[in-house]
Order: C-alpha cells, then sequence, then structure tokens
C-alpha cells in the first residue's frame, strides 16, 4: 500500500491560503478527522522566537489544523516542551501560537511540567525505557506539526526529529549526551518515534530555514509548501530531497529504513515536487572535539537546587517527582543518581525555591571553541 505524501505549495502565510493548503493536502492522501475527538497538536516551539525567524511552527499553520479541527467539534490541546526547562511558557506566547490557540479555545500544555509514564521500550536500540507525558495517552489522535529546517548535527530536521519535544525538561540535554553522534542521537529519535508515532503530520515549509539550523543561526529562505503525510520517514524522505539532500543520507531517514519503518519504494508524491537547494550546515559546527562535545552536554545537564530560605515543606516536589528523585529530610533532598531532569519539581513549585545552576564549565568551552576556531 502506498505511503502516500501531499506536497502542496502555498506562497505565504496568509490565513485563507494557508487553511486552504492545509485542506487540499488532506484530501489529496484521503484523511479524515473524527468528529468530538480530542486531537494533540505537537508543533516545533524550539525556543522564544518570533515567527519571522522561521524557527517556530508558524502560527497560521497552527491557527489552520485548529480551525478545521473545530469544525469537526473537536477538542484542541496544544502541547510542547521548548529545548530548554523553564522556557516554554513564555515560547507559547512570543511564537504566537498562544495567541492562535486563544482564538480557537485550544488548550496549551506545557510538557515539561506535565504528570509522565515510564514506557519499557522492548524494541527500542538506545532506549530501553522512558517516560513520555501522560497526556500522549489521553487524547484520540497526534498531529505532528514540524518546521522545515537544516540541523548542524542531524543534517536535516522535520517529522521524526520534532517527536524530541515529547521528552520534558532537561532530560533532552541528557538524551543528546547519550546520542554524541548523529548515528547514535538518530538511533534514539527512532526509537522515541516508535513509542510515540503521530496519526497525522502537516509541515510547515512555507518559508523554511538554511544554513546552521535549527535555531537562531539558520536563515529563513521561501519555500512556499506544506506538505502532509500519516508516515513521518516517508514525509521526511521526500522533504529532505526537496531541500537538496540525498534523503538516504539523513541519519534518521537510514534509521527507518533500516528497521523497515518506511519502505522507500512504496511512498508516493501527490502534488508538485519542487526543489529549493538549502545552504547547509557548515562543516565546522560538526568539528568540535568528541571529547569537547561530551563535555558540553555532561555539563549543561542542571540539576534542581533546593533554596531552604524559601522552602515551606510543601511537598509538592516530592509529590510530583515521577523519579521519586527527592525525599524529605527536613527538606527536600535530590538523590542525583535517580533524577531523570524533567524538571517538574521546579516547574510545579509554587515558591520558587527550586533553582536550576549550570556548571561554570560551559563559558570555558566557549572559551576553548572560539580559541581553536570551530
Amino acid at each position: 500500500m502506498p505511503e502516500k505524501v501531499s506536497v502542496i505549495k502555498c506562497s505565504s502565510y496568509n490565513k485563507e491560503e494557508v487553511y486552504n493548503s492545509v485542506k487540499q493536502s488532506l484530501d489529496n492522501i484521503g484523511f479524515r478527522f473524527k468528529e468530538n475527538s480530542t486531537v494533540l497538536l505537537k508543533p516545533n516551539i524550539l525556543s522564544s522566537t518570533t515567527p519571522d525567524k522561521a524557527v517556530t511552527t508558524h502560527p497560521s499553520i497552527v491557527e489552520a489544523v485548529c480551525k478545521l479541527l473545530k469544525e469537526k467539534n473537536c477538542k484542541v490541546i496544544i502541547a510542547e516542551s521548548s529545548g530548554f526547562s523553564g522556557t516554554t511558557k513564555k515560547a507559547f506566547e512570543v511564537s504566537g501560537i498562544k495567541e492562535a490557540a486563544d482564538r480557537y479555545n485550544a488548550e496549551l500544555i506545557n510538557l515539561g511540567s506535565s504528570a509522565l509514564r515510564k514506557i519499557e521500550n522492548k524494541e527500542g536500540v538506545v532506549l530501553k525505557e522512558l517516560y513520555l507525558p501522560e497526556i500522549l495517552f489521553k487524547v484520540d489522535m497526534i498531529i505532528n506539526l514540524p518546521k522545515l529546517k537544516t540541523h548542524s548535527l542531524m543534517l536535516y530536521t522535520g517529522a521524526v526529529k520534532n517527536l524530541f519535544g515529547f521528552i520534558p525538561g532537561g532530560r533532552k540535554q541528557k538524551y543528546h549526551l547519550v546520542g554524541s553522534t548523529k548515528e547514535k542521537l538518530a538511533k534514539l529519535l527512532v526509537d522515541i518515534y516508535q513509542l510515540a508515532k503521530p496519526n497525522l503530520t502537516i509541515m510547515d515549509g512555507v518559508i523554511g530555514l538554511e544554513g546552521n539550523g535549527p535555531g537562531v543561526s539558520g536563515i529563513p529562505i521561501k519555500t512556499g509548501i506544506i506538505m502532509v503525510s500519516e508516515s513521518c520517514p516517508a514525509l521526511d524522505i521526500i522533504a529532505s530531497g526537496i531541500i537538496g539532500y540525498n534523503p538516504f543520507e539523513i541519519p534518521t531517514n537510514k534509521e527507518c529504513i533500516e528497521r523497515d519503518l518506511v519502505d522507500k519504494e512504496s511512498i508516493q508524491v501527490i502534488g508538485e515536487f519542487v526543489k529549493v537547494n538549502y545552504k547547509k550546515p557548515s562543516p565546522q559546527i560538526s568539528k568540535i572535539p568528541k571529547f569537547l562535545s561530551n563535555l558540553a552536554f555532561k555539563h549543561s545537564i542542571s540539576y534542581p537546587k533546593i533554596n531552604k530560605e524559601l522552602c515551606r515543606k510543601c511537598s509538592i516536589c516530592i509529590n510530583s517527582c515521577p523519579a521519586k528523585a527527592l525525599q524529605m529530610k527536613g527538606y527536600p533532598v535530590l538523590d542525583k543518581s535517580k533524577c531523570i531532569n524533567c524538571y517538574c519539581c521546579h516547574e510545579l513549585c509554587p515558591h520558587k525555591a527550586i533553582t536550576l545552576k549550570k556548571s561554570a564549565v560551559i563559558s570555558l568551552l566557549i572559551k576553548i571553541k572560539d580559541a581553536l576556531k570551530l
């Protein structure tokens, strides 16, 4: 059976044009929303950046999907955990997605402070177990809303990579340490994909990001497309080809093919296969010595620190910790060996008594990198 990928031209973020393009895309692949269902949208909100930077999924895309879902009387949830702990709420606002959510009465959920479920992953290559947000198991449908971008480590980031946002808080940094090479990180990302497969992916490729993405070091580039598929790897294979890569050299694509998660011969493109050659990430980005890269990730991991002057011993942090890493011993005490760096305690403390402190090693590594002109 063919794995359909719709590629529709969309020249701007004009709301009517985006709505019509998304609707046509769904018709192309024969996808229908079920009435009265609860649907979770997972945009890419990497950081607190405005839409013009092309780092995050544009609010017009989110709004179009909300409108289509509301026409079917669906309950809409928009959920994300941004790149660093404590930034998701601000990122919702700055990206314009909160305004879009408010317009359609969609619920915003910060996955960095939501309840988690421990999942055994027997088919996992890197992750034999992981914590995923409980909300994923309570909705009828998950719609993935990635942004079309280059990625300094992974070369390309799209449908599969966007699901990394399901991982809460600082756990992302710890997983980056585990995935110290692009090949290892690809295996980790596909492990997550296998446990959190969305029902549908709608990619924002109206204005993508080229160069040293996926953040603000990248350069916005008009690409003029919206892509839709029920298969994340099928969409990624087509999207990475559109921006000038050999799709089968993209680490996540290769890993999905090796695990038989996609049949590259059965992919059917509906619409127009455009070609917009993106500037690729600078080779120097990936030439940081491995020992520096690993050390940077290791010391970018923050652990909660209890401020005894502010702590009221209310036990909210202890009760909210999914890994049971906190115990009350006069004041909450952290067992670092159990901490999964989800930062639920930090997010939920009503007294601002829990802080996250990074190592000064990061500043030193930046100076070393600059001195070596890497």
